[in-house]
């Protein structure tokens, strides 16, 4: 099972889309769960600070990498594709 932790805020304008793309991969993908945390909480607070993330949205892929921005599905995809086999 891969794990993707969408790290999101109300206030920023890019984190619908990374919203999406991380939706319909965990849609398309049934290895895939897809989690999202605002970082105004507690738990979002605290992935953020643990793996020293400033800015989102940002993506915790199985609690090893992180990915800033909004992806490509492509990207994320192939991001994805590794964990399966590791």
């Amino acid at each position: 099972m891969i794990t993707l932790k969408l790290l999101t805020s109300p206030t920023c304008p890019y984190c619908p889309k990374a919203r999406e793309v991380v939706k319909q991969l965990a849609e398309e993908e049934r290895d895939v769960i897809a989690l999202e945390l605002s970082v105004t909480t507690d738990e979002g607070l605290r992935e953020a600070m643990r793996f020293g993330i400033s800015g989102v949205p940002a993506i915790i892929i199985n609690d090893r990498e992180v990915l800033l921005g909004v992806p490509r599905m492509g990207e994320l995809r192939r991001i994805v594709e590794r964990y399966k086999y590791n």
